[in-house]
C-alpha cells in the first residue's frame, strides 16, 4: 500500500513537472555571495554566506527532504589549493503541507542563507581569488515542479 501511494505521488509530481519541464529552476531561484568580496588574511579565516532568493509562490526542498524521491538543495564547495572550507551549514527548514503530498514537506522559501567558513593557508597567493561552488535546486509551487538545475556560484575573495 505504501508503495502504491508513493507511486501515485511520483506520477502526480511527474505530471505536474511535465508542464514545466522546459523551464528550469534557475528562473525562479537567484543565488549570490553574501558580500561583494570576502577579505581574508593568509593563515586566517572568514565566515562565508551564500544567499538563495526564491521567487514568491515557489519553494525549494531543504537539504534534508521529507521524502527520499525529492531532490535536496545542496551546495558543494569545490576544492581550492590553499583554502580549507568547513561543511555547509543549512538553516532550519519550514515544514509545509501541500495539496500533492500526504505529509508536510521540508522546504525553504524566500531568502535562505547557507554558511560555511573558509581558512586561507599561508601558501594561498595574495590578491583576488574566488571560491567556486555548485548549488543544486528544484523549485516547485502548488501546481508544478520546475526542472532541477545545478547553478554555478562564485564567491569573491580578497587575500592579503
Amino acid at each position: 500500500m505504501k508503495l502504491v501511494r508513493m507511486a501515485c505521488v511520483t506520477l502526480m509530481l511527474g505530471a505536474l513537472c511535465s508542464a514545466a519541464i522546459a523551464q528550469g529552476s534557475a528562473k525562479v531561484v537567484k543565488v549570490s555571495a553574501g558580500e561583494s568580496a570576502y577579505k581574508i588574511k593568509r593563515g586566517g579565516s572568514a565566515q562565508v554566506a551564500v544567499i538563495i532568493n526564491v521567487d514568491e509562490g515557489y519553494h525549494i526542498n531543504s537539504n534534508r527532504p521529507a521524502e527520499k524521491y525529492l531532490i535536496p538543495t545542496i551546495l558543494k564547495v569545490e576544492r581550492n589549493a590553499g583554502l580549507v572550507t568547513s561543511p555547509v551549514i543549512y538553516p532550519k527548514a519550514k515544514l509545509q503541507k501541500f495539496q500533492f503530498s500526504q505529509k508536510p514537506l521540508s522546504v525553504f522559501e524566500g531568502k535562505t542563507v547557507l554558511k560555511f567558513s573558509a581558512r586561507a593557508l599561508p601558501s594561498l597567493p595574495p590578491g583576488s581569488q574566488a571560491i567556486k561552488a555548485k548549488l543544486t535546486v528544484q523549485a516547485c509551487n502548488n501546481q508544478q515542479c520546475l526542472r532541477p538545475q545545478t547553478v554555478d556560484v562564485s564567491i569573491p575573495l580578497q587575500v592579503d
